[in-house]
């Protein structure tokens, strides 16, 4: 909800909402004075002069009799205000003085319809800040460093850690049916070890970044939650490093998954593996099959 813009479905679903608990008919007004969510389908898009009133000037507006406000009916418009700013107006169609008890909880209900699409706002655009961290990591593909810094720095994340790559995999040969429990308990063990910094890649892959503490308690976690999985799910890690050189970390992590796969091992870290096996793993130079530019070179293992 950008600006404090209310999309037209919000509106909708808030009016649908309120006339539930009311049985009246509700109007929800832009800050414009248009109605964009009513449910009386006739109004849409008109002009309410009455609620564009209430917007301006902060107060209720009451409107007796059809002719006093251009596209207006009797009724009651209140503001909505978030952080005293009104972002609209919302209006019960009905006498006065009848539906006057139902203003307090108009309001209320249409202030949690908004404050729970802040509330997914904020979670998207997290997310979307999220995958462009990991991914600009992972890749080396970093075009501003000041403005990961600041990403990080917002989650309360220190740039001078250590961090390593884990990807799980889930089998793309298992039913479709049974995919969904396992993101479920592979998001269970990074939310358990406190890591927020993880994407998901449609279809089956799931790519996190865990510092030197979530290191130590991943060994320890993963093993309760996903040994259930084994022969579904097959998952590498890589060495920790410092923050700008995690992308030889995710390079070791697909070494360490390919290993885990042929191997049907659940879990495996590349500290794990001697160079003998490392190698095996790899040609002098394997371009990986989802980044063509990323590439593994025998020297990046060893460095």
């Amino acid at each position: 909800m950008k600006n404090n813009k209310i999309s037209v479905n919000l509106a909708q679903e808030i009016v649908n909402a309120v006339k539930e608990v009311v049985d009246k008919d509700i109007n929800f007004i832009d800050k414009t004075g248009i109605i964009i969510g009513s449910t009386n389908k006739k109004r849409l898009n008109t002009f309410h002069e009455a609620g564009y009133k209430a917007i301006k000037t902060l107060t209720n507006v009451i409107v007796e009799g059809n002719n006093k406000y251009e596209g207006s009916k009797s009724g009651i418009n209140y503001p909505i205000k978030i952080n005293n700013e009104a972002i609209g107006a919302i209006g019960i169609t009905g006498e006065p003085n009848e539906i006057s008890k139902y203003g307090f909880l108009v309001k209320k209900i249409t202030e949690v319809f908004i404050k729970e699409q802040q509330l997914n706002y904020k979670f998207e655009a997290d997310k979307q800040r999220i995958n462009y961290v990991v991914k600009s990591i992972i890749y080396n593909d970093i075009e501003d460093k000041v403005e990961i810094e600041n990403i990080l720095q917002d989650f309360n994340i220190s740039v001078n850690q250590r961090f390593a790559v884990v990807i799980m995999q889930i089998n793309k040969n298992i039913k479709s049916s049974d995919v969904q429990p396992i993101q479920n308990d592979i998001t269970k063990v990074f939310n358990s070890i406190g890591n927020i910094f993880k994407i998901y890649i449609y279809p089956n892959e799931f790519i996190a970044l865990i510092n030197e503490e979530r290191y130590e308690k991943l060994k320890v976690i993963y093993i309760d939650t996903l040994r259930k999985y084994k022969g579904n799910i097959s998952g590498g890690v890589g060495r920790l490093k410092n923050l700008y050189s995690t992308y030889k970390s995710y390079q070791e992590a697909r070494i360490a998954l390919k290993y885990s796969t042929k191997y049907n091992k659940i879990l495996t870290y590349i500290d794990d593996l001697d160079l003998e096996l490392i190698l095996e793993n790899i040609d002098k130079t394997k371009y990986d099959e989802k980044e063509p530019n990323i590439w593994v070179s025998k020297k990046a293992i060893v460095d």
